[in-house]
């Protein structure tokens, strides 16, 4: 039963470094885009619509990686 527990854990951990290493490589991705933006007010809308619009789907992907990981 410890065993099962402890492959849980490591599941998770795992998918919330991956989470976080998706999460960062979007954000770099829009702070470079960010930059070379003329317009700054524009710029920072569609900076933070990239960034909200990377989380989800981040967070939608590592739902669909936890499900699959409990229906194995």
């Amino acid at each position: 039963m410890i065993m099962v527990g402890q492959k849980e854990i490591t599941s998770k951990l795992f998918g919330a470094k991956l989470a976080l290493k998706w999460l960062f490589t979007c954000v770099c991705s829009i702070v470079i885009d960010q930059i070379f933006t003329l317009s700054k007010g524009f710029g920072a809308k569609l900076a933070l619509k990239q960034f909200f619009t990377g989380v989800s789907s981040i967070m939608a992907l590592q739902t669909g990686i936890l499900r699959k990981g409990f229906g194995a």
